[in-house]
């Protein structure tokens, strides 16, 4: 079972310094993320998408675009 989270987490961070360049942030923040994302997982994926959708919106991007 620790075996699932680990990988789990491993995965939650490696989205996370990929959003986090997405974002256009350093790579030192980049490098924040990833070991955030380590430690506390989909928290931190919730946290950069939220900061994804509001880019998307202040740009006119469709992902940004709620029925």
């Amino acid at each position: 079972m620790i075996e699932s989270i680990a990988v789990g987490n491993v995965v939650c961070a490696l989205v996370c310094a990929k959003w986090a360049l997405e974002l256009g942030y350093s790579q030192t923040r980049q490098a924040l993320f990833l070991v955030g994302g380590l430690l506390l997982g989909p928290l931190t994926l919730l946290i950069l998408y939220v900061y994804l959708i509001e880019k998307a919106k202040k740009e006119g991007r469709p992902g940004a675009k709620f029925i």
